[in-house]
């Protein structure tokens, strides 16, 4: 226990010591907010790390409709849906379908989804393999079922072929196998490897994929279904969480499942459905209208947007050579500094100039791949990447002329050629 203490201190000292700089736990006092600007410190600084990456946390109409919805319901409807509940929230889950076409659950968070999908879903006699960069909402749901007794194993992040020698050996002692991913992996931004994931659901019986889609949710994919429905169509062995918290811009989670059996068992059975209480009735409205966007033909234009600023990015980044953890063009940028001192230097400098960045280090990454995490969303222009990568450099140049950083060095601790030249298909 002394052991984990300590390294629960060194930890607890870095985060601290971030926090001293302003880094982390930040506090906007801004008066008011329009998803772009925060004032931290007494300064405008742009911000770099907002996950709502659509820009539908501000839209007009969805904000009128949680007004309306609380002038008409209240701030909340106080009892479990289990014993009754408002027939908005039934409206809400039928213009989900609409959008997803397929049967959709809904619960005030990701983890609640969760917690309510897997215990339900996965039999006692299954076995649950995690992605070792699983997001920590679905590392709390799966600890719950280990807790129950059930298999769980880490595997190395997407590595497939280690993925299917264990399917091949958990198939003789488990009924089914469960591999847990996120669709768009939330530090790095890389997204999993659907396909080939498919390929293996049809290869194998007892092969199911359990993907957490957050920040993969309504920037990618017709009416913005996500990055995992985008990549494959809807699997009878796969079943999705989203969070409604990031791109969709209105808070709250929701489940989306292969056939509507699945849905009810777990709207009936599982423990956060029956036991916590509905979303807030403005929440539940603004679902509804975000859905509605969701689905006119001009929001095929708002991601082409936003896929026109990642793009950009992408190509200055690699102009200036700065160490990205990988070809991945997503709303998620992640740039390696090489230790955490840097990463520290890097974020506080960034700062000092008007610019707020997610300062990364371990336990949120590996320890060896530290560095600034950056997200893109409707508010971001083109000249405020400029703005910033150039910073970026030129913070770069001066850690490189005082011999603390080595950009090659960095680019190769995220290179892993054995996943690269990997094709199962």
């Amino acid at each position: 226990m002394k052991k984990i203490f300590k390294e629960l201190n060194q930890i607890n000292t870095t985060f601290e010591y971030g926090r001293s700089l302003g880094i982390v736990r930040a506090v906007a006092k801004n008066e008011s907010y329009d998803g772009k600007l925060l004032n931290l410190g007494g300064k405008e600084t742009v911000f770099f790390g907002n996950c709502s990456y659509m820009g539908l946390d501000q839209h007009p109409e969805i904000k009128e409709a949680a007004k309306e919805a609380i002038d008409t319901f209240g701030m909340y409807f106080s009892s479990s849906r289990t014993f009754v509940g408002l027939e908005l929230f039934e409206q809400m889950e039928a213009k989900l379908e609409e959008m997803f076409e397929k049967p959709v659950n809904v619960t005030t968070s990701t983890t609640f989804a969760h917690i309510s999908n897997l215990p339900i879903l996965i039999g006692r006699k299954d076995a649950i393999i995690l992605d070792n960069y699983v997001h920590s909402s679905m590392q709390t749901a799966v600890n719950l079922m280990r807790n129950l007794g059930d298999h769980v194993e880490l595997l190395r992040h997407n590595r497939l072929d280690l993925l299917e020698e264990r399917i091949k050996y958990l198939s003789a002692k488990y009924e089914n196998i469960w591999y847990m991913i996120d669709g768009i992996y939330s530090m790095m931004g890389d997204g999993a490897p659907m396909k080939e994931l498919e390929y293996l659901m049809n290869k194998y019986e007892q092969f199911y994929v359990y993907a957490d889609d957050a920040h993969g949710t309504s920037w990618t994919g017709k009416n913005g279904v996500g990055y995992v429905l985008n990549e494959i169509p809807m699997h009878p062995k796969l079943y999705i969480g989203m969070s409604m918290s990031k791109g969709f811009g209105t808070g709250g989670g929701l489940m989306v499942y292969p056939d509507r059996e699945s849905k009810e068992l777990v709207k009936n059975l599982g423990k956060t459905m029956i036991f916590s209480g509905p979303p807030h009735p403005a929440a539940a409205a603004a679902a509804i209208k975000s859905a509605e966007i969701h689905m006119r033909p001009e929001f095929a234009d708002l991601q082409l947007e936003l896929k026109q600023k990642i793009e950009y990015f992408w190509k200055k980044a690699n102009q200036l050579n700065l160490p990205l953890s990988g070809n991945f063009k997503t709303p998620i940028f992640f740039i390696g500094t090489g230790t955490t001192e840097n990463t520290a230097f890097t974020t506080k400098s960034l700062l000092d100039e008007g610019f707020f960045v997610s300062a990364c280090t371990f336990p949120s990454v590996p320890i060896n791949k530290t560095g600034i995490r950056i997200t893109l969303s409707k508010y971001i222009t083109l000249k405020d990447i400029d703005n910033l990568l150039e910073m970026v450099n030129q913070i770069f140049n001066q850690l490189e002329n005082i011999g603390k950083l080595d950009r090659e060095n960095i680019k190769k601790r995220f290179v892993d050629k054995t996943i690269q030249e990997l094709h199962l298909v």
